[in-house]
C-alpha cells in the first residue's frame, strides 16, 4: 500500500474529520440518521489521515503526494 496522500490533503481532511465529528455530537439541529452518517465518514477520514492512504485516490490513480516524499533514505548511512 503505495501512500497517496499529501499533508495539504491531510489537513483538510483533518478539518473536515473535526466538523463532522463537532456537528454530530455538539447539538446542531440534524436528523440521527445524518449524524451517525457523518460519525463513519469521520472514521473513515481519519483512518486514512492515518495511514496516508485513500483507496478512492488508488482507484482513480491519483496522488497528492510530492514526488520528493516518495524518496526513501538509504539504509547504509551514505
Amino acid at each position: 500500500m503505495k501512500k497517496n496522500l499529501g499533508i495539504t490533503d491531510r489537513i483538510v481532511r483533518f478539518v473536515l474529520v473535526d466538523f463532522l465529528i463537532g456537528s454530530a455530537y455538539m447539538g446542531f439541529d440534524i436528523p440521527a440518521v445524518l449524524s451517525n452518517v457523518g460519525f463513519i465518514l469521520a472514521i473513515i477520514l481519519a483512518i486514512s489521515i492515518v495511514f496516508g492512504y485513500s483507496p478512492i485516490y488508488h482507484l482513480f490513480g491519483w496522488s497528492t503526494r510530492d514526488k520528493k516524499d516518495d524518496v526513501t533514505p538509504s539504509m547504509n548511512g551514505a
